[in-house]
C-alpha cells in the first residue's frame, strides 16, 4: 500500500501543453500551471544516471529549474532507435510549434 501511495503522489507523469495560440507552455499534473513562454524556452540534453534525456527550461536558469520532456536514452541500439523516433515524431514538431528556426 505504501508503494502505491508513493507512486500515486510522487511519480505521476506530467503532461506538457505547448499552446500555440497563447505562445505559452503549461505543465499539467492535477491542474494546469503556466511555466514559461515560447520566447523564454531553451532546450538541452542532460546526462544523468548513465543515460541522457531531453529537457526544457527558461533561458536564464535552465540548469537550476528544468523539466524533463523525454524518457532516458542510453547507448544501446534499441534506445538509439527510440531516440530517433522521439526526435522525429515529438521533438522536432515541438520546435516547429514554438517557431525555432534552427536546423534540428
Amino acid at each position: 500500500m505504501a508503494y502505491f501511495l508513493y507512486d500515486l503522489l510522487f511519480k505521476v507523469p506530467a503532461t506538457y501543453i505547448f499552446d500555440k495560440s497563447e505562445r505559452c507552455i503549461y505543465k499539467k499534473l492535477y491542474w494546469s500551471k503556466k511555466i514559461m513562454t515560447f520566447d523564454e524556452m531553451t532546450y538541452f540534453i542532460r546526462d544523468d544516471r548513465g543515460g541522457a534525456y531531453y529537457a526544457i527550461g527558461k533561458k536564464r536558469n535552465q540548469f537550476v529549474k528544468n523539466y524533463k520532456i523525454s524518457n532516458y536514452f542510453t547507448d544501446s541500439k534499441a534506445s538509439r532507435k527510440r531516440e530517433e523516433e522521439y526526435l522525429e515524431k515529438i521533438f522536432h514538431p515541438i520546435l516547429r510549434t514554438i517557431g525555432n528556426t534552427a536546423n534540428p
